[in-house]
């Protein structure tokens, strides 16, 4: 019953962190937090975001046309693109996240174990990464 209750609360937390960011979609969210942390290419974008390449091309072409987002040729291989974060981009990943923590605070005042349910949480992140890097091996 607990992993379904946590299930149900990673899904209702998603919703909330949506609607906390309006600006952008999760989707478009997920793209720019990771390019921010060191995914510059669109196959590493889809092997760590769990997406088809054209899910993360076409996320990224629409961050492009809004300016948050651009498009670098490598300089050692002229067919591969770096992404890079705009000065656009990081102010609104940085305002994305801001809303997104200022919501999951206001959560996590009402939950009894309060800090180590967020320190919990940024662990997860270890046990995705583990994950995607076993998907991509197959």
């Amino acid at each position: 019953m607990n992993d379904i209750a946590a299930v149900d609360a990673v899904i209702r937390l998603s919703r909330m962190f949506e609607r906390a960011s309006t600006d952008l979609s999760l989707a478009h969210f997920r793209v720019l937090s990771a390019v921010s942390d060191g995914q510059q290419r669109a196959s590493r974008l889809a092997r760590r975001l769990a997406l088809g390449k054209p899910a993360v091309s076409a996320s990224v072409e629409s961050l492009c046309k809004r300016g948050l987002l651009e498009r670098q040729a490598e300089v050692t291989d002229q067919r591969a693109v770096t992404l890079r974060l705009t000065a656009d981009g990081e102010i609104a990943l940085a305002a994305a996240r801001a809303a997104m923590v200022q919501q999951l605070r206001a959560v996590i005042e009402h939950a009894s174990s309060g800090p180590e349910t967020i320190d919990r949480l940024a662990q997860l992140n270890v046990g995705l990464d583990e994950l995607a890097e076993q998907r991509a091996a197959r």
